[in-house]
C-alpha cells in the first residue's frame, strides 16, 4: 500500500485535458508519487488510444464504486469517496481532470511528515473578492455556499467560520475510516446518501475532519490555482498573469473547461 497516491477522476468530454494532465503530472513528478487514473469502461479504447497509459495505472469508476456509474457530478464524486476503500494508499491527491501542472512537485509538498497529508482549507476571500466586482455574482453563490454548509455543519455540531476546500484536494483514508465507523454505519448511512442530501464531496470530508480531527489537521493554500470562470482567467491574465507568474505558489492550474476548450492559461 502506498502512502500518498494521485487520482485522477474523467471522463471523454475532458479526454484532451486529460492528456495534457498526465503528461505533465509525468514531467514534473519528481518523487514518482504512483498515479491512478480513473474512467468509465465503455470509454477505456478512446482514452488508451490519447492517453500514454503507461504513465499511469488506468482503473474503472464501476470496479470502485462497485456497480454501474452514471457520468454525472454525483457519480463523479462517489467515485472519488470510494476510492478511499480501494486499499491501493493511505493517503490521495484527487485531480480532476481539466488540470494540469505547471512546476515541479515532490512528496513534501503534500505530506508535512509520514502519516499527516496537508489539507487545503481556505475562506475563499480571493474568489468571493473577485466575485464582489461582478454585479449579483457573490449575493447569488452565497446563498448556497452556506446553506450547503450549514446542513453539513448542524449535523455534525461544528460552529465558527464557513471554509472551502479547493480542488484538487488531498484526503486521508483514516478520515474515510474513522466516518463510517463512527457516523455512517451507527446511522445506517452511506456515502450515496451523503451526497444526496448535499452533493459536496469536499464539504463532507472537510467538515467531518473539523469536527473530529480524526487526523492532526495541518492546513496549506491551495496547490493549484482554480479559476471558476472563463472571465475569471481573462481578467488575471489582463493583470499580466503568466504560467511564470502563477508557478510562483502554485504547483499546476484548473481550466474553466465548463465555458471553453482552450488546455492552458
Amino acid at each position: 500500500m502506498d502512502n500518498i497516491v494521485f487520482l485522477i477522476k474523467s471522463h471523454i468530454p475532458h479526454l484532451t485535458y486529460t492528456k495534457q494532465l498526465v503528461e505533465t503530472t509525468a514531467k514534473h513528478n519528481k518523487d514518482n508519487i504512483p498515479v491512478y487514473l480513473s474512467i468509465p469502461k465503455n470509454q477505456y479504447i478512446p482514452f488508451k488510444n490519447s492517453v500514454d497509459t503507461s504513465l499511469c495505472n488506468v482503473i474503472f469508476d464501476e470496479d470502485i464504486v462497485k456497480g454501474d456509474v452514471n457520468q454525472d457530478w454525483f457519480n463523479q464524486q462517489l467515485v472519488k469517496m470510494k476510492f478511499s476503500e480501494t486499499g491501493l494508499c493511505k493517503n490521495y491527491l484527487w485531480i480532476d481532470g481539466d488540470s494540469y501542472f505547471i512546476k515541479d512537485f515532490h512528496v513534501s509538498d503534500f505530506m508535512f511528515d509520514e502519516e499527516t497529508p496537508y489539507t487545503t482549507i481556505h475562506e475563499n476571500k480571493d474568489l468571493f473578492q473577485w466575485m464582489a466586482t461582478k454585479g449579483n455574482l457573490l449575493d447569488n453563490i452565497l446563498n448556497s455556499y452556506v446553506s450547503d454548509r450549514d446542513k453539513v455543519r448542524n449535523l455534525f455540531g461544528r460552529t465558527g467560520k464557513y471554509y472551502d476546500w479547493t480542488c484538487p484536494n488531498l484526503w486521508s483514508v483514516k478520515v474515510f475510516e474513522h466516518m463510517k465507523e463512527h457516523y455512517l454505519e451507527p446511522n445506517n448511512l452511506s456515502f450515496e446518501q451523503l451526497l444526496s442530501y448535499v452533493p459536496g464531496e469536499l464539504i463532507w470530508y472537510g467538515e467531518y475532519l473539523l469536527a473530529t480531527q480524526a487526523i492532526r489537521l495541518m492546513p496549506c493554500e491551495s496547490w493549484f490555482k482554480p479559476f471558476h470562470f472563463l472571465e475569471q482567467m481573462e481578467d488575471y491574465k489582463n493583470e499580466g498573469h503568466t504560467e511564470e507568474t502563477i508557478a510562483k505558489n502554485f504547483l499546476g492550474i484548473v481550466m474553466p473547461s465548463k465555458e471553453t476548450n482552450r488546455l492552458r492559461f
